[in-house]
C-alpha cells in the first residue's frame, strides 16, 4: 500500500507486525551511486522524516534501516520501528524468529497521516 507519492519518490507500507515503511525512487536506479546527488540528498531528507515520525509516534526501542536490494535490484530503503517484544528482536526482521508476538498498532492510519503531512510539507 502506497501512503505517499510525489514526482520523485513513493513510500510504501510493508505488511508486518511492526511499523515498516519503504522509500522508493520513481526512477529504478540500481545503486545509490547511480542517483544524481540532489536526489540522494532528498532521499536522506525523506528518511530523516520517516525516522522522526516513527520515533515520536511509536517510541520504539530502535529504528532499523536496511537496503539489500538483492531480490529487488533497485534503490529502496526499509525503515522499521523495532520493539524488544517483537517476534524477531534483536535479530533483523529477515532473521531467526525469537518468539511469537502480537503487537497492536491500531493507530496506524494516524501514523500514515502524520507521515503524509510531514512529507507533503517538505515538498512545499
Amino acid at each position: 500500500m502506497i501512503i505517499y507519492e510525489d514526482n520523485l519518490f513513493y513510500i510504501e507500507k510493508e505488511e508486518s507486525e511492526i511499523p515498516w515503511l519503504k522509500i522508493f525512487t520513481k526512477e529504478p536506479y540500481r545503486e545509490l551511486g547511480d542517483m544524481p546527488k540532489e536526489l540522494r540528498v532528498t532521499l536522506w531528507e525523506i528518511y530523516d522524516i520517516l525516522e522522526y515520525e516513527m520515533k515520536h509516534f511509536y517510541t520504539p526501542k530502535k529504528i532499523n534501516m536496511a537496503s539489500f536490494a538483492n531480490m529487488l535490484p533497485r534503490v529502496h530503503i526499509h525503515v522499521m520501528a523495532r520493539f524488544e517484544n517483537d517476534s524477531y528482536f534483536p535479530n533483523p526482521m529477515w532473521g531467526e524468529k525469537m518468539r511469537e508476538s502480537k503487537l497492536n498498532f491500531s493507530d496506524e492510519e494516524e501514523f500514515h497521516r502524520r507521515v503524509f503531512n510531514a512529507l507533503s510539507s517538505r515538498a512545499k
